[in-house]
């Protein structure tokens, strides 16, 4: 029996928000079925010819390997059906098509993003979405019973030696299979008897996080209306963050309903914990012109200008670092604790829930030392 499979979004129906749902169409003889699959895409910009979506961005990518991978995953799903000696209808396509999709490691993956999308943060769903992409360029098709310690073992040495990969990226990537492991096999028991991770060693080497020290932050602050406005804009809520440690979407998001006179209250996008930071005089000094309620306090351009622009400012100030915004939440947290603010009080304004992740900042600057030890004349 002849057996064809195509990929394609559905004509006769769009959403609400505009995209329409990706569906196989599986054709056995003269007879049709649909399988829905788990995404969603704009119809405008689908390429009909090809069967894939238009486009280079990370998402493009992810889902037309998917679908090249899907593709070729069916295709050996009818091939052995036929070399079983069982007839090819949708019964026994089914079968096999719908077992080994419980199975497929990619597919529990992609079930698991759409789950989970507005419960769990965008940026922690593009994470696995990225780390699946990244591992079907080494194993195009995966179940989870292919995942052993020969397995790890192997993904390990191309990510160090094909990709160039570090040891901390090695190890955030086995992190993210690992949890998406530890969730399969909370909704199957019987998937493994144990995870393929136990026993198998994942290592972690330490890292410098660059920061400005005080003075460096001072000279800063002192030249920050000597930019053109596109440089005093970045600088003003790059330095905002020093004075307060909030992260670079925790400042986009920040909206005068937020702000009081003596301090500013901010439920984080990364934790949903709130925290109440206090404004010093600087931090005050560099709030613009009070706005409605919801309006944003800030303009925050995208990581990738804010860095731009950051680094003419921290060039003209003569500072010899790669300073990048995620440093102000380090400057804030190490100027913090060199200023003799105890260790419990910066994990609470940082909104830390583990003190050990309060304890990376804790690097005794020389000048505190110096100025310690004078308390000994």
């Amino acid at each position: 029996m002849a057996i064809s499979f195509k990929i394609h979004p559905r004509k006769d129906f769009t959403k609400k928000d505009g995209t329409s749902a990706l569906y196989l169409w599986v054709r056995i003889d003269r007879k049709l079925k649909k399988y829905a699959l788990p995404y969603s895409i704009d119809p405008e910009k689908w390429d009909w010819s090809k069967n894939l979506l238009r486009g280079s961005n990370t998402f493009a990518q992810t889902l037309n390997t998917y679908i090249t991978s899907e593709l070729g995953r069916l295709n050996i799903i009818a091939v052995n059906i036929s070399n079983s000696g069982k007839e090819l209808n949708f019964d026994t396509f089914d079968n096999e098509y719908l077992k080994a999709g419980k199975d497929d490691y990619y597919e529990f993956v992609n079930r698991f993003i759409e789950k989970n999308k507005g419960r769990l943060s965008p940026n922690y769903l593009r994470q696995h979405r990225a780390e699946s992409t990244k591992l079907q360029k080494f194993r195009s098709i995966l179940t989870f019973q292919d995942i052993n310690h020969q397995f790890l073992s192997d993904y390990e040495y191309y990510m160090r030696n094909e990709l160039n990969n570090t040891t901390n990226t090695v190890y955030k990537s086995f992190k993210r299979m690992k949890s998406i492991i530890n969730e399969a096999m909370i909704q199957n028991e019987k998937l493994y008897t144990r995870s393929p991770f136990v026993g198998y060693k994942l290592r972690t080497e330490p890292t410098s996080r660059l920061f400005l020290s005080s003075s460096e932050l001072n000279d800063l602050y002192a030249i920050k209306d000597e930019f053109n406005d596109k440089i005093k804009n970045v600088l003003q809520y790059f330095l905002f963050s020093c004075f307060t440690g909030l992260r670079y979407q925790d400042i986009a998001d920040l909206t005068w309903r937020s702000v009081a006179t003596d301090r500013i209250e901010v439920k984080m996008h990364k934790t949903k914990d709130t925290v109440i930071v206090p404004l010093l005089d600087k931090a005050k000094n560099l709030l613009p012109e009070t706005g409605n309620l919801d309006d944003q306090v800030f303009r925050v351009l995208s990581n990738q200008k804010t860095n731009d622009y950051l680094k003419l400012a921290i060039e003209k100030a003569g500072i010899n670092k790669n300073i990048t915004f995620h440093c102000a939440r380090h400057t804030f947290a190490t100027v913090a604790l060199n200023s003799g603010i105890p260790l419990e009080v910066v994990q609470k304004l940082l909104g830390h829930s583990m003190i050990r992740t309060t304890q990376i900042y804790s690097k005794v600057l020389t000048e505190t030392l110096f100025q310690q030890m004078e308390k000994m004349k």
